[in-house]
C-alpha cells in the first residue's frame, strides 16, 4: 500500500489551568500519514490544503479560548480533537487517515494509529 506522510507545524499558546496569566507558547508538530481512497492520483498539495484548512485557524492562537478543547489543552486532548477534525476533513476529500501524531518535542509524542504499515 502507498502512503503520503505530511508534517504540519502549529505555533500555539495555552495555559494548563485556564489562567491567562500562565499563558505560554509551544511549537507543536502534527504528522499525518494517509493513503488515497479514490482511484485518481492525489498530490501532497491536496493533503496540505486540507490540513491548512483544519489547523490554520489555531495558528498563533490561545487554545483555551476554543470551546472544542473544553478547557483541557493537554497534548492528549489536543491530539484527540485535532485527530477527529483532520480525519473527517481528509475523508471528505478521498483520503484514509492511517496514523496521526502530535508532539511538543521529539521525545513527547501522542499517536493514534488506524492502520499498521
Amino acid at each position: 500500500m502507498k502512503y503520503h506522510r505530511l508534517k504540519y507545524r502549529l505555533c500555539m499558546q495555552h495555559s494548563f489551568d485556564g489562567d491567562i496569566g500562565q499563558k505560554h507558547r509551544h511549537m507543536i508538530e502534527i504528522e499525518i500519514v494517509a493513503r488515497q481512497t479514490a482511484g485518481d492520483f492525489l498530490e501532497f498539495a491536496s493533503m496540505e490544503s486540507i490540513l491548512e484548512e483544519v489547523f490554520g485557524p489555531y495558528q498563533h492562537q490561545y487554545l483555551n479560548n476554543f470551546p472544542e478543547f473544553s478547557g483541557d489543552t493537554s497534548m492528549e486532548n489536543l491530539g484527540e480533537v485535532f485527530y477527529l477534525k483532520g480525519k473527517a476533513s481528509l475523508e471528505k476529500q478521498h483520503w484514509k487517515l492511517a496514523r496521526f501524531e502530535i508532539s511538543e518535542t521529539p521525545l513527547r509524542v501522542y499517536a493514534i494509529a488506524e492502520e499498521i504499515f
